[in-house]
């Protein structure tokens, strides 16, 4: 079973990246489940994967790397056993400190991992910004990544995009860089290929 949280904040195009993802993991015959979390009493990210015909698990009223992460191994336990799937994603709340999470899957005791993967969604319209207001998360999401997803490139501008290349540069020169546009199925196909494909043995 394959395991790949992506984090990213809110509007970063999160939901929109994993939504493709799954379209193309369908196509290829893979059997996926996702676990949601949020912050927050109304499960948008949840209604929207609901009328795209997928099964989302929503973990609410918390945050997976803190207060619910024992929730979080119950859930991914559940569906192991329930679903079988061949790649479960966990779309962690924007707010989510990549350690937080490590330390509740290290309680994880199902079905053993083949692959565990960290993509971090950057937005570089508002990087900037973030790394003035929440420094700490901001460098934790990006620096343990795996790979790292700049999207916006219809909307961003080259000094936005620079600040977003140069940071990911800075805080893990060792992930894969991708440039996106989460709408556009062209400029995605190379990233959800790579995800989509197994890892190597």
């Amino acid at each position: 079973m394959r395991l790949l949280i992506v984090s990213g904040f809110l509007g970063s195009g999160k939901t929109t990246l994993i939504l493709a993802l799954a379209k193309h993991l369908a196509t290829a015959g893979h059997r996926t489940c996702f676990i949601v979390n949020e912050v927050g009493e109304i499960g948008i990210d949840q209604q929207v994967m609901r009328e795209g015909g997928l099964d989302v698990w929503e973990i609410t009223s918390g945050c997976i790397c803190c207060s619910l992460g024992s929730d979080l191994i119950v859930t991914l336990n559940a569906i192991s056993e329930r679903f079988h799937p061949e790649v479960v994603i966990v779309e962690a709340s924007g707010v989510s400190m990549p350690s937080g999470i490590e330390d509740a899957l290290a309680n994880y005791r199902g079905r053993p991992f083949t692959e565990r993967r960290m993509l971090s969604v950057v937005d570089p319209t508002r990087l900037e910004m973030l790394l003035q207001m929440m420094t700490p998360l901001v460098e934790a999401q990006i620096g343990r990544a795996d790979d790292i997803v700049v999207t916006k490139q219809d909307e961003a501008l080259e000094a936005e995009n620079t600040c977003a290349l140069e940071t990911a540069a800075r805080l893990n020169a060792e992930a894969r860089l991708w440039r996106v546009v989460a709408t556009d199925m062209q400029s995605l196909k190379p990233l959800l290929v790579h995800l989509a494909a197994e890892p190597a043995s």
